[in-house]
């Protein structure tokens, strides 16, 4: 129940500590830095990206994330949040700035942000980029491997008008190439059990784990659906990680496809050790009016890739020629997404995504907007630019029970479709 779930709590009222992440340091001593934290007005001047890099435990997550502050030129907030084998409560988030680590503390309670209250947890990072003023340009956001990232994806999906300083930029999975086959095709929860990836397994309080929880995980693998399926239907990127570890190119071929079974909406790459261009996984802008990565979301309409668990189904239908038909369309994704009913059949939607466009043919500039989707949270996001070469209007839902024919069926009832 969420009046149980604990706070996020943030205390940044203590100097910020420093301590050397570089190579040499064997130690890792803190160092106090008696710089005081300044102040400042709650008005954000500029919005920080979050990028929420998901996945199982042992897929790569960690040496992803080594490899970005590695690399990258940003500093980085980096929000571990992973038990592995630990049974620490307190989470760490080091500010990488190359030459140097500046860590603060966020008390998680039981450990697993996804279990904290919405608001709470969106309000504890507010509070830190304000008090670490000019020291954070990105934030990762890493989720323990049991974690449904849907309603952290939501937690940070946050409307204009709430002033906030944060905004999601891209949900990252990372996959284990060796075993996420053998996890997917799991029916009745034996490769979970096996390899230790049950919420009862992980918990760093086996009390934390409610009974209603246990039967509920059991009750989908039972079903064939794991929290390996949610992970790559939310994604926006995907990493295939220790390739090097596929002993053939058809090994990795059968991954990619099982992959694009369940999201065949984003990219796909290979790595290893979390080896990748960080401009592929960074500033995707996945949840703005990116009509570009729209425009290239299907190759045709009615096309299906199907998992039997989590499917994704595409179409295409003409420009609008009039306004109105932006409200009928409206109507009807909310039918789908509120009601979880297509066509009479019903339906999980787990991501959404959609460009529309308004022809009226007099001259004046088409009215181009986005939809973007998570569960039962939505946006239409106005004043988008049409892509060169893009005739029609194009929907695609990622989840369960879906069908092209239901889905015309269904669109029908709201907008004539020619």
């Amino acid at each position: 129940m969420e009046e149980d779930i604990p706070e996020l709590v943030v205390d940044l009222d203590t100097p910020i500590t420093t301590t050397s992440q570089q190579e040499g340091n064997a130690e890792g001593d803190i160092v106090q830095d008696n710089t005081e934290v300044v102040e400042y007005d709650a008005t954000p001047d500029r919005k920080i990206p979050i990028t929420i890099i998901t996945g199982y435990l042992g897929s790569g997550k960690l040496t992803l994330l080594q490899h970005i502050s590695q690399t990258s030129n940003k500093r980085l907030a980096i929000i571990l949040n992973e038990f592995g084998d630990s049974s620490a409560i307190e989470k760490s988030v080091t500010i990488q700035n190359q030459s140097e680590s500046v860590q603060e503390w966020l008390d998680l309670g039981n450990g697993c942000l996804c279990c904290t209250v919405k608001d709470n947890g969106v309000l504890a990072i507010e509070e830190l980029i304000r008090k670490s003023k000019n020291k954070i340009d990105y934030i990762l956001l890493e989720t323990t491997g049991i974690a449904d990232p849907a309603p952290i994806a939501k937690m940070f999906w946050i409307d204009e008008g709430l002033a906030s300083n944060v905004y999601i930029d891209g949900v990252v999975t990372v996959v284990d190439g060796v075993n996420i086959v053998s996890c997917l095709e799991d029916v009745g929860g034996h490769w979970h059990k096996e390899h230790r990836h049950m919420k009862l397994d992980q918990a760093v309080n086996k009390d934390d784990v409610t009974t209603e929880e246990i039967q509920q995980e059991q009750m989908s693998l039972e079903q064939g659906l794991t929290t390996a399926h949610l992970q790559l239907a939310l994604a926006d990127t995907i990493l295939i990680n220790k390739v090097d570890l596929l002993t053939s190119p058809d090994s990795i071929d059968k991954v990619k496809h099982k992959i694009r079974q369940v999201n065949s909406l984003s990219p796909v790459y290979t790595t290893s050790f979390g080896d990748i261009d960080i401009d592929t996984i960074l500033d995707l802008h996945a949840f703005e009016a990116n009509e570009t990565s729209i425009a290239k979301m299907s190759s045709g309409s009615g096309h299906v890739f199907h998992d039997g668990r989590i499917t994704t189904v595409s179409i295409k239908f003409p420009f609008f020629r009039d306004p109105l038909s932006f409200q009928a369309f409206e109507s009807f994704i909310q039918h789908v997404l509120w009601e979880d009913d297509l066509d009479g059949v019903a339906v999980q939607i787990h991501r959404a995504k959609g460009l529309l466009v308004c022809d009226i043919s007099d001259g004046q500039p088409h009215d181009v907007r986005v939809l973007q989707a998570v569960r039962d949270t939505y946006d239409i996001i106005e004043n988008a630019t049409l892509v060169p070469g893009v005739k029609e209007n194009q929907l695609v839902l990622i989840g369960k029970n879906l069908t092209v024919e239901s889905l015309e069926r269904e669109l029908k009832k709201y907008i004539t479709i020619q």
